[in-house]
């Protein structure tokens, strides 16, 4: 049984994943055609769905060159290494009710684990190609994607530690009831399914902060900095055509594709929309496809976000792009974590017998949070002021701070783009 499970997940994963990069790629030229009154793909196949299978023909038959001078093992491993990774992400992601290839409890861990192992490939590309426009590209690309992994890590753990679980089921569960106050009224109002996180200042803090990082990693505009083709070609890519360019590519679509479902589970609830909920308690194998299709709207929509944003704003320079990371998001992040513990501390302390509560912690021989009483309605409300007071305090706090000085006349904002300082002296 576990062999013939085995078996069926894995062949599901590599057929899935190779179509749907067919789809994305499609999707992506059709939207940005349309962003640009173009009209895009549109001659192989109705609307042009059959274009991508054309181009994968292509790639397929394309002489596939080595330069003379590369690594050849190196340049051949590389693409295997950056998108190998992404195939296992799919392993983990609970699909829908019920429709998870493999349930571990650290499944969180495993994504920020498994999608750090691609800047290795990618790494190796620019380094095996022997080629100084495809190692500057690499190295821009590695320093990318270690600077917004820190701020993406950081706002996945504001989530661990708001949610007490690393496993990605328990996020849609959790996420159920209504906007603001979740479950919390479920005695006098229905399950609507819409307690999502990002109706909550630390969830939608977070969710801004990884859907970002998400861009970075992904090299989306307008952070797509190492395949900048006016500066470095093509980068870590350009030694590289036919199949292992197509591996490379896939990689990438794949990349944002799985981060976008795993932001959709962990911020967006999952597959929670009204109805769904009833849907799977009543007809449980109706509700679970019911579920896989809410959930994967939501991922596409996001991927659409993606595109929008392709479509409407210009690639950011090196400098931006490194102070945006540790001078912007990553405080921010931080303060999130101080959020998420405070949220915490408003609806545990004391919630149930203060005598008889683990968290029967009084100061002074007072309770400071008495007042709210066993009501978890009111201590939500509570913790979102408290919590929203804080994070908008904080996002306010940080563009001030980073904002250039309003007299900066054009000598020092050329230096500024030459040092990446905010100011000079």
């Amino acid at each position: 049984i576990y062999v013939i499970s085995f078996l069926v997940n894995t062949t599901l994963i590599l057929i899935v994943a190779p179509v749907t990069f067919m789809m994305m790629t499609w999707f992506e030229r059709r939207i940005v055609a349309r962003m640009q009154d173009r009209l895009g793909p549109n001659r192989v196949g109705p609307a042009g769905l059959l274009q991508a299978v054309a181009d994968g023909v292509k790639m397929f038959t394309k002489e596939n060159i080595t330069p003379r001078a590369a690594d050849k093992w190196v340049h051949l491993i590389a693409p295997i290494v950056a998108t190998a990774p992404v195939i296992f992400l799919f392993a983990v992601i609970p699909w829908g009710y019920g429709l998870t290839p493999v349930d571990i409890n650290v499944s969180v861990l495993f994504v920020v684990a498994i999608s750090s192992i691609s800047a290795v490939g990618l790494m190796m590309g620019g380094w095996g190609s022997n080629n100084k426009f495809a190692l500057l590209g690499a190295m821009r690309a590695v320093a990318q994607m270690v600077s917004y992994e820190i701020p993406a890590v950081i706002a996945l753990l504001s989530m661990v530690l708001f949610t007490g679980t690393m496993n990605l089921n328990n996020y849609t569960d959790l996420q159920g009831g209504i906007p603001l106050l979740g479950k919390t009224l479920s005695a006098y109002i229905p399950d609507l399914g819409l307690g999502w996180f990002i109706f909550t200042p630390v969830g939608l803090v977070g969710f801004a902060i990884f859907f970002i990082c998400i861009l970075s990693e992904g090299e989306r505009t307008p952070f797509d900095i190492p395949e900048a083709d006016s500066e470095i070609v093509a980068g870590y890519m350009t030694e590289y055509s036919g199949m292992k360019f197509a591996v490379f590519y896939m990689g990438q679509f794949l990349f944002n594709y799985a981060l976008s479902v795993v932001a959709s589970i962990i911020f967006l609830g999952g597959w929670n929309f009204p109805g769904v909920p009833q849907l799977i308690f009543y007809v449980p194998v109706l509700g679970s496809i019911v579920s896989a299709f809410v959930l994967g709207a939501k991922a596409w929509f996001l991927f659409f976000v993606m595109v929008w944003l392709r479509g409407a704003f210009p690639r950011l320079r090196m400098d931006q792009l490194m102070n945006f990371a540790w001078k912007f998001l990553l405080p921010l992040a931080l303060v999130n974590i101080l959020s998420a513990a405070l949220w915490l501390t408003v609806m545990l302390w004391c919630s149930g017998e203060c005598t008889q509560s683990p968290w029967a912690i009084t100061i002074g021989g007072v309770n400071p949070l008495g007042w709210l009483g066993t009501e978890a309605w009111l201590r939500q409300l509570v913790a979102l002021v408290i919590t929203g007071a804080i994070n908008a305090g904080a996002f306010f706090w940080l563009l001030n701070v980073n904002r250039r000085p309003a007299g900066e006349t054009p000598a020092e904002l050329a230096q500024d783009q030459v040092f990446g300082t905010a100011s000079l002296p």
